[in-house]
């Protein structure tokens, strides 16, 4: 079906909305006590893109084309963007975050025929050539030294009408997102026109998203969400591709200076803020709306929001990934409970803390989910006799137009992760989960870190959700020791800053784990002085780093193979 772009939306805005703001960034005179901002309109941001476009265009930009695009979040990224989604040409977003070689072989992997990107990407381009071969139109984002190509500026060329929009087919690439690699290598994930109408619209009913409203805005690529919306998206000053650096400060110095209505970041930058705002007795009243993505969220997190927002506020944890997304919703209520109800109104996390997984909630608009079989092996047409029924612990399968069909450029990743049933293409998530009597999707852990022991397979998460009721531990991480099919459980926990981990937590870790489903599971608990997490959200744990860290001082668990 022709008429699909990207760029419709910010069109769409421009025309009936010029004066409203599109994007705000730190201004280079920010400070945290003074916060200014730079920004443009729908309007400038239009006639911007329009600007570059014309320039792409004139440099040999075509529809089709892939574009790895390599410089930092700036107002002039979203202009480059939105101008190539006009050409119906390709950006190629990956995550600098991942290091030097995982970039390269991800752009060695795509072939892009473009790239856009800051002049330090350039010099290695010098002395790296071979993840560049297939590079034709080189455009520098700054001063272009000794490389060739072309630079940014010499591409913006403003024209006296409207830069006309190619049109594209549902089903073709918009952009192709590379996913952040925390479990086995980044992949190129095809994000389709169609794929991308259908977040917009999922994520807009989900949230009651509309256009005016003010969004703080912690991910690079979910700007663009934010632009399509007609929202105005707010960046705070912190590094995007690092959360856990961003300082509390920050934050809410944007949150007070622009007072969003929705806030969307990473668990350990909310961690973070929440500590920060509890220490200086700061609320966070403008907010109606927070989101969060990229990890299971203990409930001491929830309220603490709950203690910091106005009254009728929630912190939603949507879950999905780049590979398909909005999967399902849920908000604090629901999680906590109305605890100020006359009722038993039990919220979810009464089953999280007794070892039951993480609930991560309804299904989202235009999604589709089933729960199979625990196995690796491909599964290439879908059948209904594979569902398992509710309350069955499984791997998630989720379908509908916000799931991407194919992964780029890696054919066993899509014999491994996708399902042909009939017209459309399902996705394996990868993670363990359940479907319960009331529909709602729970999160079990990644397929890849669960333990296979003597008696069978244990998931992670429910495990971990009883022993992150501790008050001072901050969060825990269960692995295996020894060969798969006969690792044994071991417990590594993290403390909250300034506790310290003694015989004293041991003990009360014990306790929590007596009565419930997992009772005398884990056979040995180990203090940690810092997990290791991913590149993209600091958030979630690297399980598989953790493994060999604590079998080398589980040494006298470790049993033979079975």
């Amino acid at each position: 079906m022709p008429g699909y772009n990207v760029a419709n939306a910010l069109r769409g805005h421009a025309t009936e909305r010029p004066g409203a703001i599109a994007i705000k960034f730190p201004a280079r005179s920010y400070t945290t006590a003074t916060p200014t901002w730079d920004a443009w309109t729908f309007a400038q941001l239009d006639q911007q893109s329009d600007a570059y476009a014309r320039g792409f265009a004139a440099a040999g930009i075509t529809a089709g084309d892939r574009t790895t695009v390599l410089f930092r979040p700036s107002l002039e990224l979203y202009a480059v963007l939105f101008a190539l989604f006009k050409l119906g040409a390709v950006p190629v977003l990956l995550d600098p975050g991942m290091g030097l070689r995982p970039v390269l072989a991800c752009i060695e992997r795509t072939r892009p025929r473009v790239v856009i990107a800051m002049p330090v990407v350039h010099a290695v381009r010098t002395f790296a050539r071979r993840p560049f071969a297939s590079a034709e139109i080189l455009i520098t984002v700054g001063r272009r030294w000794f490389w060739g190509g072309t630079t940014l500026a010499a591409c913006d060329q403003p024209g006296p009408e409207p830069f006309p929009i190619v049109s594209c087919d549902a089903a073709d690439d918009a952009a192709i997102l590379f996913t952040s690699g925390s479990t086995g290598s980044a992949k190129g994930v095809a994000s389709k026109q169609a794929m991308f109408a259908a977040q917009v619209e999922a994520l807009r009913q989900m949230f009651d998203l509309e256009p005016g409203q003010i969004d703080q805005q912690a991910f690079a690529a979910f700007a663009i969400f934010d632009i399509c919306l007609g929202m105005t998206s707010v960046i705070p000053k912190m590094d995007l591709s690092r959360p856990a650096t961003a300082r509390p400060e920050d934050i809410v110095a944007a949150i007070q200076a622009n007072a969003p209505d929705v806030a969307f970041a990473s668990p350990i930058v909310w961690q973070n803020t929440t500590r920060y705002c509890q220490q200086t007795n700061t609320r966070l009243d403008p907010l109606q709306t927070v989101l969060t993505v990229g990890a299971p969220i203990p409930a001491d997190l929830h309220r603490r929001f709950m203690e910091l927002l106005p009254t009728g506020a929630q912190v939603y944890t949507p879950y999905g990934a780049t590979e398909g997304m909005p999967i399902s919703w849920i908000g604090s209520e629901e999680i906590l409970g109305d605890s100020d109800s006359d009722s038993d109104s039990e919220g979810t996390w009464s089953q999280t803390a007794r070892g039951w997984g993480t609930c991560v909630g309804r299904i989202a608009p235009g999604a589709w989910v089933r729960i199979i079989e625990i196995h690796d092996d491909p599964i290439p047409t879908w059948s209904d006799e594979l569902a398992l029924p509710s309350g069955q612990l499984g791997e998630i399968v989720v379908g509908g137009d916000q799931v991407s069909p194919e992964y780029k450029d890696v054919p066993e990743a899509n014999v491994e992760a996708k399902i042909t049933d009939g017209a459309r293409v399902l996705h394996r998530m990868g993670d363990l989960g359940y479907l319960d009597a009331d529909d709602r999707l729970w999160f079990c852990g990644r397929k890849a870190h669960r333990l296979q022991t003597t008696a069978g397979i244990v998931p992670p998460v429910p495990v971990e959700g009883i022993y992150n009721e501790d008050p001072d531990v901050f969060r825990t991480a269960l692995v295996g020791v020894g060969p798969v099919g006969a690792e044994v459980p071991v417990l590594c926990v993290e403390m909250e800053p300034g506790n310290v981990y003694g015989p004293h937590v041991e003990a009360r870790l014990r306790a929590l784990g007596q009565g419930t489903r997992y009772e005398g599971l884990v056979k040995r608990f180990l203090p940690h002085p810092g997990f290791p997490t991913d590149a993209r959200h600091n958030s979630k744990i690297r399980r598989e780093d953790l493994k060999p860290w604590a079998e080398a001082r589980c040494g006298d668990l470790v049993k033979p193979a079975p």
